[in-house]
């Protein structure tokens, strides 16, 4: 896998260095099913894309994928927020473009890969 099919951008390696406890507990809630609402929709949104699934169990890497995605998912909020959407509208929209990145990954081809890396340029 390449870092961008791993959701490991350089500012998810450098907060994940940051914040060792944060995620620790992360990793966590995750294991016991007590995440909060935005953890719970990146780990549980997975479900519905078997092949993305299904190369993650392969690696033993579903829940770092999850809490990558977490991070990511809070960055593409601010960056609704900053261009001037209001926090719920941010938040459908950074659902949205973890849904397309998920949806992009779960493509087997060279396709599915060129998607996810236009994504987190």
């Amino acid at each position: 896998m390449t870092q961008e099919e791993l959701l490991l951008t350089d500012s998810v390696i450098a907060f994940r260095a940051e914040h060792f406890e944060t995620i620790k507990n992360w990793e966590r809630q995750l294991a016991m099913d007590e995440c909060a609402a935005d953890l719970h929709f990146c780990y549980h949104a997975l479900e519905e894309y078997p092949n993305l699934i299904a190369h993650l169990d392969a690696a033993e890497y579903r829940l770092d994928f999850a809490i990558n995605a977490h991070i990511l998912h809070g960055r593409l909020q601010e960056q609704f927020l900053d261009d001037g959407h209001t926090g719920p509208i941010a938040l459908e929209h950074a659902n949205n473009e973890l849904l397309n990145i998920y949806s992009a990954l779960n493509e087997k081809g060279p396709v599915g890969r060129a998607a996810i890396v236009k994504t987190l340029q």
